[in-house]
């Protein structure tokens, strides 16, 4: 793409993924990147000076905030940075969807890493559209390997995931694990070709927070924890598609938003997950189709230049709406 615009994306601070959003908008855009916990010795007037100086001397147009568990990019903050587009992205709404909902007030567009939360931004007036995080198709992709692995699950373990598991093992379904809890840390790069050896990755999309969020700068304790669980959609599963596996999932709300009922296969129970898990294993042609309309659908939706194109076209339009709050 000729003649990019410049862009500054405002991280909270450095985390592995941030890789993903920087090549995910530098495919469209300049990039410019700052952490602001780095911003160190300098007021909230001063680090809002130092943002808008960066802006003029590199003649930005457009900035990205990231606002996730980070009270200090708030509503406040975000009003005071002057003469470009503001696009918030968040990827964590489910538990901090108040909180963001007033912060969303200061920017322009809202990007959400879930179109079912996307559509709770449209229900209050806001201009929101889904955008996946770890959608890069030059990392995850098909790597043409023997799939001599019946079920790959990678990510963070904790007990219940762990439970889970070990069920499907006395279920006879072994379940390859990868992670640092699992002892078994892979690179992303890795990563790809394990999931293209892979027949079906596993997906479990509970998140254990179940905290509360608040807009004052109060720390929150467990006992203001409402809710045990959230089901929210995970990376893993887009991961999947690009590298060519179909992935079975625990339900999580969005799922029917994106995916047919032919392409991926949802349970709530481990029962019901070891029953599905069985029947493709056991059948070809079904793993085959399943597969074949899985990984076909998340190209169309979810690889970073198809799923970034309609918010690159929304940013390039001249007229924004504004909701009063």
């Amino acid at each position: 793409m000729k003649n990019k615009k410049k862009i500054l994306i405002l991280f909270k601070s450095p985390w592995d993924w941030n890789k993903f959003i920087i090549n995910k908008l530098s495919k469209f855009y300049s990039v410019e990147y700052l952490y602001v916990n780095s911003i160190q010795g300098k007021n909230f007037s001063e680090t809002i000076l130092e943002i808008n100086n960066k802006i003029k001397d590199n003649n930005i147009e457009i900035v990205f905030f990231e606002v996730d568990y980070y009270k200090f990019i708030n509503l406040f903050f975000i009003s005071k940075i002057k003469n470009v587009k503001k696009v918030l992205m968040t990827f964590d709404d489910y538990d901090l969807h108040d909180r963001n909902a007033i912060t969303a007030n200061a920017c322009d567009l809202v990007v959400t890493g879930c179109p079912f939360i996307t559509k709770k931004y449209l229900e209050k007036g806001y201009q929101s559209l889904f955008m996946t995080l770890e959608a890069d198709g030059d990392i995850f992709k098909k790597h043409n390997e023997k799939k001599d692995i019946d079920v790959l699950f990678f990510g963070g373990l904790n007990e219940e995931r762990r439970n889970f598991l070990n069920y499907l093992d006395t279920q006879g379904i072994k379940v390859k694990t990868v992670g640092k809890e699992s002892g078994n840390f892979v690179t992303d790069e890795e990563l790809s070709k394990l999931i293209s050896r892979s027949k079906i990755v596993l997906n479990l999309s509970k998140s254990l927070w179940g905290a509360i969020q608040n807009y004052s700068s109060v720390p929150l304790l467990d006992s203001d924890r409402i809710y045990e669980y959230n089901y929210i959609l995970k990376g893993r599963v887009y991961i999947a598609g690009l590298c060519g596996t179909v992935c079975v999932s625990e339900y999580f709300p969005s799922h029917d938003m994106i995916f047919k009922q032919d392409e991926m296969p949802t349970f709530f129970t481990k029962e019901e997950c070891a029953e599905i898990l069985n029947k493709l294993l056991k059948d070809e042609k079904l793993l085959s189709k399943y597969t074949s309309n899985f990984t076909a659908k998340v190209y169309e939706v979810c690889e970073d230049v198809k799923n970034f194109q309609p918010i690159y076209n929304q940013i390039e339009k001249p007229n924004y709406r504004k909701v009063k709050i």
